[in-house]
């Protein structure tokens, strides 16, 4: 029997060194960071063996790690939805994620390359163009970019995987600056001011402008939070 293609999306799968299970579950999370679903979405099991074109077992096993990271519930007799989350979990895991970020700028200061440095910068610039844009789809895309560059400056792989979730839990709040005249160059500016302290190797200071970054922009995402929970109570109510 003549043997038939794999499917181009299958290929790309498989042709890098990183496990496929690794590959898939890191294809999901970009399917959530980049707004295809958002919390409270159902995840049907063949829509996405045909998007990401893998198999319904491998999916199935994707979707249970995405379960115990958090990210997903498996409810009974509905299948696997993005995970809801309210204001009280929005703030306990800003708390979380704030400390890890902290960590991480203060690595990154110390243990960082220049490289690093530079492809962080990178990150930025191409974050400006898209909130510039004001194109949702790309900010979000960017903004992952920008956060998994980040991550990896560290050199800390168990500190990197831990920030990585908790960041996809609140990337549906991402696009909220917009809301803000004069908020994205704003922020780009808090973000530049990191990168100068990362590369002048103070950690102090990098971890200063972290707080800083955080402050303006927690403020922001929980009032993208409300607009948010507002704009899914038609859908909810539809459901009932």
């Amino acid at each position: 029997m003549p043997q038939v293609a794999a499917p181009e999306h299958a290929i790309a799968l498989t042709a890098s060194t990183t496990p496929v299970r690794a590959q898939l579950a890191r294809r999901l999370r970009a399917l959530i960071t980049e707004g295809t679903f958002k919390p409270g979405d159902r995840l049907i099991e063949r829509e996405l063996c045909e998007r990401l074109q893998v198999s319904r077992p491998s999916i199935r096993e994707t979707l249970r790690q995405l379960e115990a990271e958090g990210l997903i519930d498996i409810i009974p007799n509905r299948g696997p939805l993005v995970r809801m989350i309210d204001a009280t979990e929005v703030l306990e895991l800003w708390e979380v994620r704030l400390a890890m970020e902290c960590l991480i700028a203060r690595r990154f200061a110390l243990h960082g390359s220049s490289g690093d440095a530079d492809d962080l910068e990178r990150r930025i610039k191409a974050l400006d163009i898209a909130l510039k844009a004001q194109e949702r789809a790309r900010i979000k895309a960017a903004k992952n970019a920008f956060y998994e560059s980040f991550a990896s400056g560290a050199h800390n792989e168990a500190l990197a995987a831990y920030f990585r979730q908790l960041t996809v839990r609140l990337s549906f709040l991402w696009t909220s600056s917009l809301m803000i005249p004069g908020r994205p160059a704003e922020s780009i500016g808090e973000q530049l001011a990191m990168l100068a302290a990362i590369r002048a190797r103070n950690p102090e200071a990098a971890h200063a402008a972290v707080v800083l970054h955080n402050e303006h922009a927690k403020a922001i995402a929980m009032h993208g939070l409300r607009l948010f929970e507002q704009s899914r109570r038609p859908a909810a109510a539809a459901h009932q």
